[in-house]
């Protein structure tokens, strides 16, 4: 499958189900894929991430659970992942030039659904302002307040989900700090299992690996060996294949933990090991083998849950995150290195050719 054909099956998924989501408004791509050339190779290891965008008022927006709703479907052997997003979010040009999650795709062809032309009346407005300071500040913003959230997450989870719950959100800040540096560049968004890898390349392109460095000690990954996150791959594939059949309870990575999804983890993160990155590929192996042994001692059986904690407890002692104390120096550390890159950020559009007042 190539990216047009990913594109017109996306599309294809929205028309059939139209029906079961009454107040939709509009649809449109998101993610990687929007930045992708049409003939390009569709990967493997890849989904389509999707807005669907619903009136104020459609009980599509009110999650069934605790977590936010996301719909994760396998539509002709293609992973999709959708956000359910509100009308107001594309109340104007304006708002969606302050909103990073939105603003690029908007600014390229990613519309999907847009019956009324609504979307498209937006679209000049947005490409015309894209490059403006103002944007662009906003946007960093956006990147900052999403920060601020996730790092509020960290006492959730260590109440809600103890140690690896608390291990594994120490990950989810990257993405907003590794999107801060896409955002002040003027470049489409670059997320998912290669994050780390993207970012690696974009701060070595600026001669601050130093950053990239102070990520991976923070995620407890830097001095990794190659051999040892090869088998931690295997262990965690093996758990994350027992999470899919047994969960029942409500965890926040459970939108991931589907089988159709095996490829988008495992198959990664041989990607990045065969390409050199096995230090990030653990940092992606982690939060896959912290929620998959999490539902496991949560839904599993009995007599296999004793073996998952002791795996659970050894990952963590190998990241440097198996005790109270230590799980708090590596806050403090990303607190202080999330004050670097966006001061870095800052000094990209403060000079970014492409950025007009």
């Amino acid at each position: 499958m190539n990216v047009r054909s990913a594109k017109q099956t996306a599309a294809a998924w929205v028309a059939e189900n139209r029906d079961r989501w009454p107040g939709l408004c509009a649809a449109h791509l998101v993610g990687g894929i929007t930045a992708m050339p049409d003939d390009a190779p569709f990967p493997t290891t890849k989904d389509v991430d999707v807005h669907l965008i619903f009136a104020n008022d459609s009980p599509a927006l009110r999650p069934e659970g605790p977590f936010p709703p996301i719909i994760e479907e396998s539509f002709r052997g293609l992973p999709i992942e959708a956000g359910i997003k509100p009308e107001s979010e594309y109340a104007s040009a304006e708002a969606i030039l302050a909103n990073p999650e939105i603003a690029y795709h908007l600014t390229v062809d990613s519309l999907l659904h847009d019956p009324d032309g609504w979307l498209r009346g937006l679209q000049d407005g947005v490409r015309r302002e894209y490059p403006r300071r103002r944007w662009v500040c906003a946007r960093l913003d956006h990147e900052r307040r999403g920060l601020a959230g996730a790092l509020e997450l960290r006492a959730f989870a260590a109440e809600a989900y103890g140690a690896s719950g608390e291990a594994a959100i120490l990950g989810y800040p990257f993405t907003f700090l590794t999107a801060a540096l896409f955002v002040a560049d003027l470049r489409p968004p670059k997320m998912g299992g290669r994050m780390f890898a993207h970012s690696r390349a974009f701060l070595a392109e600026h001669g601050r690996l130093d950053l990239h460095d102070a990520t991976l000690e923070v995620l407890g990954v830097r001095h990794a060996a190659r051999e040892r996150v090869e088998a931690l791959l295997v262990e965690a594939a093996a758990a994350f294949d027992r999470a899919v059949v047994v969960r029942r309870t409500p965890h926040p990575f459970q939108h991931k933990l589907h089988a159709h999804l095996r490829a988008y983890f495992v198959d990664c993160c041989r990607g990045l090991i065969a390409d050199g990155f096995h230090r990030e590929a653990l940092a992606w192996i982690t939060p896959y083998f912290c929620a998959s042994t999490g539902v496991i001692l949560a839904d599993g059986d009995a007599a296999e849950q004793p073996d998952f904690a002791v795996r659970q407890d050894g990952l963590l002692r190998e990241l440097g995150m198996d005790t109270p104390g230590a799980r708090a120096e590596k806050a403090a550390r990303l607190d202080r290195l999330a004050e670097q890159c966006f001061a870095f950020a800052d000094e990209i559009v403060a000079v970014h050719p492409g950025i007009v007042d």
